[in-house]
């Protein structure tokens, strides 16, 4: 038996699901990527001061890696039973990161 769901009028399985993490992964790591380049650069600022604070330490990198593979694992972990709600979160994830990134180009090129 194969477990799918349905997101509006998407039909989601497996495959889509381990899309949506990939991609999730990705844009939480173009995140980490471009903030250490503008911030290493002198181009822009963290306003996070707990962003900052890992920043400076030169640690940012390797958490936000692990925190990408952790919201992974879990992400995996729930899809198992609820494949609906898993799509949906990494969906919402996406959005988020992308919003995100968005925003700190709009930021950087504009100000």
């Amino acid at each position: 038996m194969r477990l799918s769901a349905t997101l509006g009028r998407i039909k989601l399985g497996k495959e889509p699901s381990l899309f949506l993490f990939a991609m999730m992964a990705q844009l939480q790591l173009w995140d980490g990527v471009i903030t250490q380049a503008f911030v290493s650069s002198g181009l822009a600022r963290e306003s996070n001061r707990v962003a900052a604070f890992m920043l400076s330490e030169g640690n940012y990198l390797p958490i936000k890696i692990a925190g990408a593979l952790a919201s992974i694992a879990l992400l995996w972990f729930i899809s198992r039973r609820f494949p609906a709600l898993a799509a949906f979160t990494a969906s919402v994830v996406c959005m988020f990161y992308l919003a995100v990134i968005s925003w700190n180009f709009l930021v950087f090129f504009n100000g």
